[in-house]
């Protein structure tokens, strides 16, 4: 409160201090303190207080510059907004400069405290604005920062051979064992066909000779199959041909050999190298082949795998067992189960061949699988996909030194056309064999999805007399 009635009376006592001619004469005394140089506007009669007037200051005394102070006469000086401005009040001449002496008495103090105001005004602004932009930043910096956390799907592990969840990790990336069974009558009901837990993810079914037709197991986890399957049987080369496809170990009980124009098994097996192990020629060091004589029918249907030492033997025998993804068909599966067409299929028959039996397939939409009992067993499948392919019949004279004579039936891979079956629908399909791999497409020759779960595959002669229906209708 004091500084500002001191301030006060400073400029009280500057605006009522008037000078005469005589301040003029005395310029050049002080000019060792300052000097003023004053450049006037244009010269008119009498130059007002509206007038600007321009002064340039030179200062001779650096040390003394802070007694330096010209005022016009009668100037008034206002405090507006923590500054100074001046205005001029009265009429002054053009010719006229005023000074204050610095050696007037307690002027050169007031001068010190006006200064010493203005540079406290100055200090403080400046901490203000400082303060300011400080807090900014440090309200910037220690603003919390939010983290975004996002939690990856987990990869769900699938069966490769049924696109079904919760398959043994262990087993992701092996190859399939295909087992060969046989289906006579007296074969059936074949153990492990209808095994709850470990029922075979793919059946494929085709004729074989005499218009009996045989099977092919196969199973995505080797070591999962049931206590016991079979009764098992030779290989044919059709099936030794199919099971490259899905690049699996082939299991089987004896084989076919060649003879004349007849290629056997033996010969596919050695000319394309195929991992198998044959019940005939196997040490069995693990027991993995057995017989159960407990239904009463002739030896011949009676020899089983036991499911527990198949992994022992394949161990043991030093084959690969890490697939090769390129050789493995992987059929695309739905997300969900959703119908493969738009006509209705509640009653499904295959006949492979004209001389064969009929296979037939009935939809329950309660549990939404296929069911079969021709195989004196319900047998229950999710897709049944039919492949018609191009057939050749072979005679094999002498058939084992007995003098008669034996028929095969030899599949050629060739491709062609099929059904496809779920979810109680049915569509026409095509197939061809690529790279090694089965590709499966539609009319419009887009790739064709298989509901999730197993599949029961009917391979019937596309020239021979294979026929499927569904209900009353028939198609080639």
């Amino acid at each position: 409160m004091s500084n500002n009635n001191e301030i006060d009376d400073i400029l009280n006592e500057l605006k009522n201090k008037r000078t005469d001619n005589d301040t003029k004469n005395n310029a050049d005394k002080r000019a060792d303190d300052f000097f003023y140089t004053f450049t006037p506007p244009e010269k008119t009669e009498k130059n007002t207080a509206d007038q600007s007037l321009t002064f340039d200051l030179n200062f001779n005394d650096d040390n003394k510059t802070e007694k330096a102070a010209a005022f016009n006469e009668s100037n008034n000086f206002e405090i507006i907004n923590d500054s100074f401005r001046t205005s001029a009040q009265d009429d002054i001449e053009t010719n006229e400069i005023y000074t204050q002496s610095p050696d007037d008495n307690g002027s050169g103090k007031k001068k010190a405290i006006i200064i010493a105001v203005a540079v406290v005004l100055i200090i403080a602004i400046a901490v203000g604005v400082f303060a300011f932009v400080k807090g900014k930043n440090k309200e910037e910096e220690t603003k919390p920062s939010t983290t975004v956390t996002t939690t990856a799907a987990p990869v769900q592990i699938v069966n490769p051979l049924t696109g079904e969840a919760s398959f043994n990790e262990k087993a992701v990336g092996k190859r399939p064992v295909a087992c060969v069974v046989e289906n006579a009558y007296d074969a059936r009901p074949q153990w492990g066909i209808d095994d709850n837990k470990n029922a075979p993810d793919i059946i494929m079914e085709g004729e074989v000779e005499g218009g009996e037709t045989r099977m092919l197991w196969l199973y995505a986890d080797y070591t999962s199959l049931p206590s016991q399957i079979g009764p098992m049987r030779s290989a044919r080369p059709p099936f030794i041909k199919f099971s490259e496809l899905f690049d699996s170990i082939f299991i089987h009980w004896g084989q076919s050999t060649s003879k004349g124009d007849y290629i056997g098994a033996d010969a596919v097996f050695r000319n394309d190298d195929v991992d198998h192990i044959n019940q005939m020629a196997y040490s069995d060091s693990v027991g993995l082949f057995g017989r159960d004589s407990s239904r009463g029918v002739s030896s011949e249907h009676t020899g089983v795998l036991y499911g527990e030492k198949l992994e022992q033997a394949i161990k043991e025998s030093e084959f690969r067992t890490d697939a090769d993804s390129s050789k493995l068909t992987k059929f695309s599966f739905n997300k969900e189960d959703k119908a493969v067409g738009t006509e209705s299929c509640n009653d499904f028959a295959l006949t492979f061949s004209s001389s064969s039996k009929t296979r037939d397939w009935t939809y329950n939409s309660e549990d939404k699988m296929y069911h079969c009992q021709d195989y004196r067993t319900d047998v229950t499948r999710k897709n049944l996909l039919v492949l018609y392919d191009t057939t050749e019949y072979i005679t094999k004279y002498n058939y084992k030194g007995s003098g008669n004579s034996e028929i095969y039936c030899d599949y050629k891979l060739s491709g062609g056309n099929g059904k496809l079956v779920s979810l109680g629908t049915i569509t026409p399909i095509t197939w061809s064999v690529e790279n090694g791999v089965i590709v499966i497409k539609d009319a419009n020759g887009k790739n064709v999805n298989l509901n999730p779960g197993t599949t029961w595959i009917g391979y019937a002669s596309s020239n021979h007399g294979g026929t499927d229906k569904n209900g009353t209708a028939t198609a080639e």
